[in-house]
């Protein structure tokens, strides 16, 4: 009988201060098909279709980045539900994966990438934003703002949430998006789709702190 598989949590943990090849052969088997899928999708976002050459680059990036800095990331995870480092495994993916892109096509157009940052409410402002701590308490929030976008109604769709990343953790602007073959709307129509998911999701909020005084989601101007 095979031994009970150890839960991708608590593996997150044992691989943040070890470096047993099994134990890291097993993270990496568990999570390439996550970042795969992500680095696929992200793909579609920006070209319309997925070639394995960028996926596999994609994939080999986000396991740098979980090594960055003595495996920084891994370190300060603490579990916020059951296979909670899945989602944040997800986050870091997207975030990856588009920096790659972004990264491209900077180069070809010799242009600049600005970032735009969320309000107070989701995100520390620059100075917080240094420190560690705060930058893996936002990837956590970002994990569960994803989570509850996967799971909203009809009315919020895949390209709706595909918009409103690219808009608030990427950077891109609502010009830029309209231009990405997946997007299919004009910029004022990618303007719409944030106001959308960002009054759904302000409503959600609202919800899971009654009475806080959280401010919501900015509204892109």
């Amino acid at each position: 009988m095979s031994e009970p598989r150890v839960p991708v949590n608590e593996l997150a943990k044992v691989c943040a201060r070890s470096a047993d090849a099994q134990e890291w052969e097993e993270l990496l088997r568990r999570c390439t098909p996550i970042a795969a899928l992500v680095a696929a999708r992200v793909s579609r976002l920006w070209l319309g279709s997925v070639t394995a050459a960028s996926v596999d680059d994609i994939v080999q990036e986000v396991f740098l980045k979980l090594c960055e800095q003595e495996r920084r990331i891994l370190r300060e995870f603490k579990p916020q539900g059951e296979d909670s480092f899945l989602g944040l495994l997800r986050i870091v993916s997207a975030s990856v994966a588009n920096d790659y892109f972004r990264r491209m096509r900077s180069e070809k157009r010799g242009g600049k990438v600005v970032t735009v940052a969320l309000d107070d409410g989701l995100t520390s402002n620059a100075a917080a934003a240094r420190d560690g701590s705060a930058r893996m308490q936002r990837a956590v929030l970002f994990a569960e703002l994803d989570r509850r976008l996967r799971a909203a109604p009809g009315a919020i769709s895949e390209r709706d949430r595909a918009i409103f990343w690219l808009y608030y953790l990427q950077g891109l602007t609502a010009e830029e998006i309209a231009d990405l073959p997946v997007a299919g709307l004009s910029a004022k129509g990618v303007e719409s789709a944030l106001r959308r998911v960002t009054q759904w999701l302000r409503g959600e909020l609202k919800s899971r702190k009654p009475g806080s005084q959280r401010e919501p989601v900015q509204e892109p101007c």
